[in-house]
């Protein structure tokens, strides 16, 4: 197909897209049938003359009319404030409260409020290189439209549905407040800034549609997460000082051993008075070094645009870990490629675990990874690393290559493989690391079955599920 009628039918459907929302959202149901049953009578009136016909013909044409030009009389300047919380998670319902005040020069009754999405329209750029999981599979005439992966494109990256809900009668310069809710369809950072005001005309037929003033709100919805105990990990500490003693206070705070000399160095704090003035020099309180584990987490970002699906799990499962994770007596880093390596870390005086979900939340597929880069950053972590687990969304070489690096670097790993449910598990040759097979749909009890069978078999690094 040429390059030319893509980017036509890219405008046409872009068009076509906006003005299908624009009339959607200003017919109602009773506008579409009377708008299709004006002409079939006025069809049948021509077929089958009759005064009874000609008498509906002329009572739908005039409630057509009437109804268009009293939604077009309808007028609100209506001032809202939102009150929202700071995150949502996938699949659940968030519900806030919003300040109106009418700011207008009449009453405001009868209307209804609504929060939109943000333009799912995907941009020039996606659609002309994305492409459909299955779309090879079709006909030859929806490959060279190209519609359906239009419409997939467009549901996939609608963000939230919502509903719009009646608002109470509002004098000139009066406020109120109403609940609003709506469920989030997918993770990531929501700009709400398109609250509309829907002035329906007295007999339902038409509405008018006004943009209501509001500041942008921002909402982090976060992955969705399953049930999941957690994981016991066996690893060693890695000599990583932690405990008590990553508290605000400087110095080493466990539990007391013993007293000794002072050695140049020893904090003036830990001085023991009472036994200087006994011995006549100064004697030192010793404390326990107290040790945490430090755990990696490396997830996978390159990802074709038909294997969404599968980087949508991966991410969920990632933030399950997270969850599951002691990060109040452990450090966890969280280590990625998205515009070149990066990693976050989370733990006791690092930062909370509400950060590392909020970089998953705005986690994108990576087109052109740097697998050299992950790989340096990843072993330059391996020697502090109790346990490494590691989410990937398909095998090749690059990440077998990556694997058995860490496994000869001797970190305890769990690595855990995403699949497609149509697809045939994929077989992994190499005896020194196992990898559990998680199918899409299915990561709970693949979650589950880690947690019952870890460490059953002692030659391996993990247990396998789903092979």
């Amino acid at each position: 197909m040429s390059d030319k009628l893509q980017r036509r039918l890219f405008h046409i459907y872009s068009v076509g897209s906006l003005l299908g929302f624009a009339t959607k959202q200003r017919v109602s149901s009773l506008g579409w049938l009377l708008l299709v049953g004006v002409p079939s009578v006025g069809f049948m009136c021509l077929i089958y003359p009759r005064d009874t016909l000609f008498r509906l013909f002329g009572i739908l044409a005039a409630l057509i009319i009437v109804a268009f030009f009293a939604a077009l009389s309808r007028r609100a300047k209506l001032r809202v404030n939102r009150h929202m919380p700071a995150y949502g998670t996938v699949g659940e319902t968030i519900e806030y409260t919003v300040e109106c005040a009418n700011s207008g020069r009449f009453t405001l009754a009868n209307y209804y409020l609504q929060d939109l999405a943000p333009d799912p329209r995907p941009s020039k750029p996606l659609f002309l290189n994305g492409r459909e999981p299955g779309e090879e599979l079709r006909n030859g005439f929806d490959r060279r439209y190209l519609a359906y992966r239009w419409m997939w494109m467009t549901r996939r990256r609608l963000l939230f549905k919502s509903k719009p809900m009646m608002g109470e009668t509002l004098a000139v310069g009066a406020k109120g407040t109403m609940r609003l809710q709506f469920s989030p369809l997918r993770r990531g950072v929501i700009q709400m800034e398109r609250m509309q005001v829907i002035l329906p005309d007295p007999m339902g037929v038409f509405q008018r549609v006004s943009r209501a003033e509001q500041e942008s709100d921002t909402l982090i919805v976060l992955p969705k997460r399953y049930a999941f105990d957690g994981v016991n990990f066996q690893g060693q500490s890695r000599n990583q000082l932690g405990g008590d003693s990553t508290s605000s206070l400087a110095g080493q705070s466990g539990e007391f051993v013993s007293l000794r000399e002072y050695r140049p160095g020893d904090p003036p704090k830990h001085i023991h008075w009472p036994s200087w003035g006994k011995a006549g020099k100064p004697i030192i309180k010793e404390y326990e070094d107290i040790f945490f584990p430090r755990y990696g987490l490396i997830l996978d970002t390159a990802v074709k645009a038909e294997q969404e699906d599968i980087f949508e799990e991966a991410i969920s499962i990632a933030a399950t870990f997270v969850c599951s994770l002691d990060t109040e007596q452990a450090l966890l880093d969280l280590m990625f490629v998205q515009q070149g390596a990066r990693v976050v870390t989370v733990g006791k005086n690092v930062e909370r675990v509400d950060k590392m979900l909020e970089v998953l939340a705005g986690l994108e597929m990576e087109s052109q990874p740097d697998w050299e880069a992950l790989r340096k950053m990843v072993l330059s972590h391996a020697d502090a690393l109790t346990t490494c687990i590691v989410v990937l969304c398909d095998w090749n070489d690059e990440r077998a290559h990556l694997v058995n690096r860490l496994a000869a670097s001797g970190v305890q790993l769990c690595v855990l493989l995403v699949i497609d449910g149509e697809n045939e598990p994929v077989l992994v040759e190499d005896s020194s690391v196992s990898i559990v097979q998680i199918k899409v749909g299915q990561a709970e009890a693949g979650l589950s079955a880690l947690a019952r069978f870890y460490f059953r078999e002692p030659n391996k690094s993990c247990c396998v599920f789903g092979r």
